[in-house]
């Protein structure tokens, strides 16, 4: 059935305001500071504050819509936030952020939660719907848990990661979203046109400029 299906599933049963999604591999710390999360979904109009995995750098992320070379482009650009929140020091506006996030319950379910199609690799998915929603997502970088994760060996590793299953998600944003590109990109530059090779292209449609 998958990760989203199960996720829906537990979206439909809870009954308070909030939501707290953290995965089965995570560890709270000192630096799990849940009740700061509370404070920035009820004294702002966040839907979605997130946090980061202790000894990682920024796990925030921008989304953004455009144009290259006549055709629509979705791009993803890892570590980029702006817009600090003045209220909270070290919480900033993002896009996306990572899987330890307090979720205003109706806000997911008015996007209608995580697509059940996608078995996996369906975080990018999520966020964009966020970003077109016009939800809004904050990362503090003071809110931390553990990662225990064990390294992933063979046909698990293949299931998470491999090729075949980032395809089908990149199919399912272009088709959905109606663009042509998507790129992926873990650096500071938002111009999809750099050659840079920190910025990947997943282009699967056929373009005729």
């Amino acid at each position: 059935m998958g990760i989203s299906v199960g996720r829906n599933y537990a979206l439909e049963l809870v009954k308070t305001p909030y939501f707290l999604l953290v995965d089965d591999d995570h560890v709270f710390t000192n630096r799990t500071n849940i009740e700061k999360m509370i404070d920035v979904l009820e004294r702002t109009d966040t839907s979605i504050v997130g946090g980061k995995f202790e000894g990682h750098s920024k796990f925030g992320g921008r989304i953004q819509f455009g144009n290259y070379l006549k055709t629509q482009t979705l791009s993803l650009f890892s570590g980029l936030c702006d817009g600090n929140i003045t209220q909270f020091p070290g919480c900033e506006q993002c896009d996306s952020t990572s899987n330890i996030f307090l979720a205003r319950t109706q806000d997911i379910r008015d996007i209608g939660g995580w697509t059940a199609e996608l078995k996996v690799t369906e975080h990018t998915d999520f966020f964009v719907k966020m970003k077109a929603a016009q939800k809004k997502v904050v990362f503090c970088d003071d809110i931390e848990v553990a990662n225990k994760q064990e390294k992933m060996k063979g046909a698990y590793h293949n299931l998470r990661y491999g090729k075949e299953r980032k395809d089908h998600m990149v199919s399912i944003l272009l088709s959905r979203y109606n663009v042509n590109g998507f790129y992926w990109c873990s650096r500071w530059n938002l111009d999809p046109e750099s050659k840079n090779p920190a910025c990947r292209s997943y282009k699967q449609k056929e373009v005729h400029c």
